[in-house]
């Protein structure tokens, strides 16, 4: 046992993967406990006004990243002796790409929902955080030199200005506009000290190319797409709820959202400290990759299901401790939400497998179903059934872009079968496991 203990400590993944874990358990409580407090201050609609706003910028976030965090850490590793150019190139561009995305959502506002200038304000305040997020890059520098403990700390400093903000607003009373500052807060402190200790931990030169630009472009450009098709799968649901149904219906949708992702960090953690071994072990062992490939998938499903039972039987008191009586409605909208993480989360691990076998142009056809898929839904089910018919189109969205869609493409099919043969896989390992014991 002792041998095994000194074995998992000095592994330099699951040291990694520990601090990524670390972060989200850290990031988990501060939202279960200062977001339950100013959902509760705030109230439904205000809480709504807020979401209704995050929703709108994400709606080009994902734009604004130009697929570079899906391929930027298989170049640094394909390419080390570039890595200079590669990240200097990718950090211009994700800064020009995220200032036309911060106008594009003013723009849109203003569209949308004219004469509202509380919404305005509140996600021009949001939409600042767009720009703010090229650091976001470094982190993919982070995760394959092994080295996130650096970015963890950095993104608890921000996570923790941000909690003491919402709680001396709180203790203030202090009006929604000041609450739709926080996010950009949290990025500028998290940037500030991830972009430091970045600077002095390289061991290169940053440099700008423009032949690496079209590269990264020219490689990227199907998860622009793609990006796109997930921001409106994602987010379209409470676009068109705020639109169709008003903010308290966006404010109770999204304290259910926000229970069901509660989990995720897991998963997102063991994907991308995955990442890079899987991808590495490509390169020369095929039979370890798919192995490893199918483990991380099993082991993803296996936690899906797992905690879509335990929300089913603990949902309803969940909603109620963090929320109150005011948020009890959301409790169905939880138990159908729940189920779609999981699916989201097997679309997040088979990126891996879309960069390791070169099928990233289907990645946008996949989101695209998806979000073809969910605005029809929505557009007839929100009306009838409202934050019931959006939660049912999510579930219905992730489905489809995580198993359904790779059937309709020949080269993209056999990623349907290595999901079916993880389940096989680990269910041996599960046996190897229990004879052992």
């Amino acid at each position: 046992m002792k041998r095994i203990w000194n074995l998992l400590r000095n592994n330099r993944f699951v040291g990694n993967t520990n601090w990524l874990i670390f972060q989200n358990i850290y990031s988990m409580m501060l939202s279960l406990v200062v977001g339950a407090l100013s959902a509760r201050y705030l109230g439904p609609s205000n809480y709504g006004l807020i979401g209704y706003g995050t929703s709108l910028v994400n709606l080009f976030t994902s734009i604004s990243q130009l697929g570079l965090d899906s391929i930027l850490m298989n170049e640094m590793v394909c390419h080390p002796e570039k890595k200079g150019t590669i990240m200097g190139t990718a950090l211009c561009m994700r800064l020009v790409a995220s200032t036309i995305s911060f106008g594009c959502v003013l723009i849109l506002v203003a569209v949308l929902e004219p004469g509202n200038y509380v919404l305005w304000i509140i996600t021009a305040l949001q939409a600042f955080s767009i720009a703010c997020k090229t650091y976001e890059l470094l982190n993919e520098w982070f995760l394959a030199e092994l080295k996130s403990k650096y970015y963890v700390l950095a993104n608890i400093c921000g996570q923790t200005v941000v909690a003491v903000w919402k709680l001396v607003l709180l203790v203030l009373g202090a009006s929604v506009l000041w609450f739709g500052a926080s996010t950009s807060i949290q990025v500028l402190v998290c940037g500030s000290i991830v972009g430091v200790i970045f600077l002095k931990s390289k061991n290169f030169s940053l440099s700008f190319s423009f032949d690496t630009a079209r590269e990264l472009f020219d490689k990227g450009k199907h998860y622009v797409i793609a990006g796109l098709a997930i921001a409106l799968y994602t987010q379209m649901d409470k676009v068109m709820l705020g639109k169709l149904m008003g903010e308290t219906e966006v404010g109770l949708y999204t304290s259910a959202m926000t229970i069901a992702m509660l989990w995720e960090f897991i998963p997102q953690a063991i994907i991308n400290s995955s990442r890079v071994l899987i991808l590495e072990k490509k390169t020369h062992d095929e039979k370890a990759y798919r192995e490893k490939l199918e483990l991380l998938l099993f082991a993803i499903s296996g936690m899906g299901l797992c905690v879509g039972i335990a929300v089913q039987v603990l949902g309803k008191l969940a909603i109620y401790i963090l929320y109150g009586k005011e948020y009890m409605s959301a409790v169905p909208v939880l138990q159908l939400l729940i189920w779609s993480t999981s699916f989201a989360m097997i679309g997040v691990a088979r990126n891996i497998w879309s960069v390791a076998e070169n099928k990233n142009r289907y990645s946008k056809n996949y989101t695209i179903c998806g979000g073809v898929f969910n605005l029809i839904f929505n557009a007839v089910t929100i009306p009838i059934w409202g934050m019931g018919g959006a939660a049912l189109g999510t579930l219905g969205a992730q489905v489809v872009v995580a198993l359904i869609s790779p059937l309709f493409w020949k080269e993209t099919r056999p990623f349907v079968g290595i999901y079916l043969h993880s389940w096989k896989t680990g269910g041996k390992l599960i046996k190897n496991l229990i004879k052992r014991s």
